[in-house]
């Protein structure tokens, strides 16, 4: 694809020298109005052993032409160097690494990270990790730099440019990591983002230009506000950007190579003769842990967020300390916790048996709906699909019951402004970066989460009673706070 010359100012988005040792920028190019053909699904590194000549003038990965260098050309990308300044074998383990974890980073989807080039003719995107920006006829500062269509739609055949040489020797790996995986996904059609609905820092998706926390970044399952050093009203094509599902949309679901979180208790001592007012874990995750949750004789009982992300990421693994519910009820209680990542993937730890002051003899001590078993007080197994009438939460197979102008219904937390609900089901926010599916019908339902009270909430969304519906003593006094299934994520 073909672009015209115009001045390198007028392409790079702007930035700061305090920000970043460095700037990830992108250029403009027109639309793809008419494919060529299907959007290849390989991504090759390209080290340039021997070096890389690159000519301009065009767009075309399998003959080394890109519109990004400026000046008269060709141009000659020297050879990939590792922090210690050596080329070729030497330089091996590092590359390697770089190899290893941008194919993590894709794996959660149908994309093959490589560094051989298909043969045949058959096209990819050419992901160029070597020399310096100046090489390219390019500002010093530039770390990366990649093509990003004005409609945003993926390209194919099209060289994205990482220039490993400048990159600094802190965490070198990692930031070299970010720097393919963001110029890359550039290509693919994704914006730079600044902040997710929750609140919290982009920091830990590799489409951020921030660095306030670190360790590898992950394309995060989670709507973000667009921006480079400050929120964008809007993101260059969409109001709002979710890299993952992006990406899902472009090339389809794969399988992520990162192990499982993992979820260990560590007190009480299995057989205890008391329970406490808290469990510990230890809780991590390659990807960073989203929530850690207490289970308690099968059901969830608490639920806390994942640790921070400071400046090596989020501890692998962690330590969780999760309070138990004054409303637990006495009896036998088989306790689990269960750690879960930003894709949804879990791991429960082993099970531990605890006597939380005695063995239940009837159900008249156990929480309502309840029944006494074994000396354990525990629900039926759940039934209840989504839009289901619910009296309690843990009827629902989702785990979530919420109160409606309709009545209470089974539903599932969701992201406001997409659709990620199914069937007839809306989000509908809740509180900020979260919702819960609830019915669409014809009574008004917002769609977005994004205006006013929806008719099928009594009261407004300051209303909206998530999770222990239900959830009492057979006394009849509701039991509350222990729901917090839309905590924010890592």
């Amino acid at each position: 694809m073909f672009v015209s010359r115009v001045p390198l100012a007028a392409l790079l988005i702007a930035s700061s020298a305090a920000a970043a040792p460095g700037r990830r920028v992108t250029v403009d190019v027109p639309p793809v109005a008419t494919p060529a053909g299907p959007l290849s699904h390989t991504i090759v590194l390209e080290r340039c052993t021997g070096n890389c000549t690159v000519t301009n003038g065009g767009t075309n990965a399998i003959g080394m032409m890109s519109s990004i260098p400026q000046g008269t050309g060709p141009f000659t990308i020297r050879e990939f160097k590792d922090s210690m300044g050596q080329t070729g074998v030497a330089a091996d383990a590092e590359w390697n690494a770089i190899v290893t974890c941008v194919r993590e980073v894709y794996s959660p989807f149908d994309v093959t990270v490589t560094d051989t080039r298909p043969v045949g003719g058959t096209t990819y995107h050419l992901a160029i990790v070597a020399g310096v920006p100046q090489e390219a006829g390019l500002p010093a500062d530039i770390l990366g730099i990649a093509p990003l269509a004005g409609d945003c739609s993926a390209q194919d055949n099209v060289i994205s440019f990482s220039f490993a040489n400048t990159h600094p020797t802190t965490s070198r790996v990692l930031n070299i990591c970010w720097t393919v995986a963001q110029e890359s996904a550039h290509a693919f059609g994704l914006d730079h983002e600044f902040m997710f609905f929750d609140g919290k820092s982009s920091c830990s998706d590799p489409m951020t230009y921030r660095m306030d926390c670190g360790g590898q970044r992950f394309f995060r399952n989670k709507g973000a506000q667009c921006g480079e050093f400050a929120a964008k009203p809007a993101c260059k094509c969409t109001p709002s950007q979710n890299s993952h599902a992006k990406l899902l949309e472009v090339f389809g679901p794969g399988t992520p190579i990162t192990p499982p979180p993992t979820s260990v208790i560590t007190f009480p001592q299995p057989d205890a003769t008391a329970l406490g007012a808290s469990v510990g874990a230890r809780a991590g995750s390659q990807r960073g842990i989203t929530k850690v949750e207490l289970l308690i004789n099968g059901f969830v009982w608490a639920t806390v967020p994942g640790a921070a992300i400071g400046g090596n990421g989020q501890p692998n693994p962690g330590d969780y300390q999760i309070s138990v519910p004054a409303s637990v009820p006495k009896s036998i209680v088989d306790l689990v916790v269960r750690a879960t990542d930003d894709l949804g993937t879990s791991t429960d730890s082993a099970q531990i048996t605890v006597t939380n002051g005695a063995p239940c003899t009837d159900a008249s001590v156990c929480a309502e709906f309840q029944n006494c078993e074994n000396g354990r007080c525990l629900w039926d197994p759940p039934i209840g699909e989504l839009g289901d009438e619910c009296k309690y939460t843990e009827f629902c197979k989702s785990n979530l019951c919420v109160d409606t102008s309709a009545g209470k219904l089974c539903s599932e937390p969701c992201e406001p402004g997409s659709d990620s609900c199914p069937m007839d089901l809306a989000c509908v926010q809740a509180s900020p970066g979260a919702g819960v599916c609830l019915p669409k019908g014809d009574a008004g339902c917002c769609e977005t989460g994004t205006g006013g009270a929806s008719p099928w909430i009594h009261g407004g969304f300051a209303a909206l009673v998530i999770g222990l519906v239900g959830r009492r003593r057979r006394s009849g006094s509701r039991m509350v706070g222990r729901c917090q299934r839309s905590s924010p994520g890592a």
